[in-house]
């Protein structure tokens, strides 16, 4: 397991950077909350990262999906996981959750792609391999995008691709 933490907000900015770079408009962003998270701090590097990127500053929400982008009549749900520095149980129980939403996202069949994004990490990539069938991503659309923090680059596998 890594011990290096990464936090949600560097996933959802990462992502967001890398949408905007490949067409996307970004429509909502929905910061973290919760217990040890400083929200007035993450949005104010979120909105310092995408003006330096050149990426114009999205709606925000404080709930739904955390990022919403459109592009051609498309929408792309799409969910992020940051990594914390905990055992390999609370690891898995915070990828079940962050999986349930992005499944639940799927609401409409037609023009939406849903995603579920978190960083390239061995813990993270055997839980996806181990609990995300290739036959559901391909039924409901759903896309695995992955941080690369060593090569500082996001990893988009489309549903019909191996991971």
């Amino acid at each position: 397991m890594n011990n290096n933490s990464i936090p949600e907000i560097d996933i959802l900015i990462e992502t967001s950077i890398w949408l905007f770079s490949n067409g996307w408009t970004l429509d909502t962003v929905s910061l973290a909350r919760g217990q040890g998270i400083d929200g007035k701090e993450h949005k104010k590097k979120l909105y310092i990262r995408l003006l330096e990127s050149k990426v114009e500053f999205p709606n925000h929400n404080s709930n739904g999906p955390d990022i919403i982008a459109k592009k051609d009549g498309l929408i792309w749900k799409i969910e992020c996981k940051g990594l914390g520095e905990g055992v390999s149980q609370t690891l898995r129980n915070n990828f079940d959750r962050a999986l349930s939403s992005t499944v639940s996202y799927y609401d409409q069949r037609n023009n939406l792609q849903i995603g579920l994004a978190m960083p390239r990490d061995s813990t993270y990539l055997g839980l996806i391999r181990s609990r995300i069938p290739q036959a559901l991503r391909e039924a409901i659309n759903l896309w695995v995008i992955l941080w690369n923090v060593e090569k500082k680059v996001i990893e988009a596998y489309s549903p019909n691709q191996n991971i």
